[in-house]
């Protein structure tokens, strides 16, 4: 797995203009979808796995790695991690 660079990863979000929709819709597939993905996407300051959490599509490490990076961009954005706006409304043809 890749470290990430969380303050680079800041200051390329004001130069590049990156928005929070589409990390969040990242963390909500990597996650699954569902409760667990909701939670990751609109309230990623609060996220945890649960230990009772069994299969996941993507290692716990990675997701978490992903939702540290939906924090940052939030951040720089000025809106509140424990609070996001909610996540784009997209059909997910019952994949998950």
């Amino acid at each position: 797995m890749i470290k990430i660079d969380i303050e680079g990863i800041k200051k390329s979000v004001s130069s590049y203009n990156y928005e929070v929709g589409p990390q969040q819709i990242i963390v909500y597939v990597m996650c699954g979808g569902g409760f667990i993905g909701r939670l990751a996407a609109e309230q990623p300051a609060d996220f945890y796995i649960d230990g009772r959490v069994i299969k996941l599509p993507y290692p716990k490490k990675q997701i978490y790695q992903a939702v540290k990076v939906l924090s940052a961009i939030a951040e720089v954005k000025g809106l509140d991690t424990h609070n996001l706006p909610k996540m784009p409304v997209f059909h997910n043809s019952g994949i998950f």
